[in-house]
């Protein structure tokens, strides 16, 4: 099962991305044991993509592509952007950056995500969650 959805870079389209999330977890019938973490995750990435991505600018999109298999749940988010340096993200856990109000997303998305990976030089996140034993018996 794969679904896509494409947003303009503003931010008041999270709401439809976790209507799209929302529809798509009810139809996959997976249980909302896992809906915490997967909203935040998702709606952070995109929100990184739509923010630091494409700069708030509204004629770039930002898109969205879920797909549910029997072991696990994969989300793409990619952007317009040139993309950015990985390792020039400061880690917010060091005493240094703890009072800084952004830099927290990749730290969030890595730590509740099963698996990140980004590609075309971040501006593509590719998340996936593994999904539960009683989920694979819906299927």
């Amino acid at each position: 099962m794969k679904r896509t959805l494409s947003i303009p870079s503003h931010l008041t389209y999270l709401y439809d991305v976790e209507n799209f999330i929302h529809a798509f977890l009810n139809e996959a019938r997976l249980p909302d044991l896992q809906l915490g973490a997967i909203m935040l995750t998702v709606c952070e990435s995109v929100s990184n993509a739509i923010s630091h991505g494409n700069g708030h600018d509204i004629n770039k999109h930002v898109q969205i592509r879920v797909e549910c298999s029997k072991r696990e749940l994969s989300f793409e988010i990619e952007d317009e952007g040139k993309g950015f340096d990985l390792g020039q993200v400061p880690d917010p856990t060091e005493i240094k950056n703890l009072k800084n109000e952004h830099g927290r997303g990749i730290f969030i998305i890595r730590n509740l995500a099963d698996d990140v990976q980004f590609a075309n030089n971040g501006a593509l996140v590719k998340i996936k969650f593994k999904l539960s034993r009683e989920h694979q018996f819906l299927l």
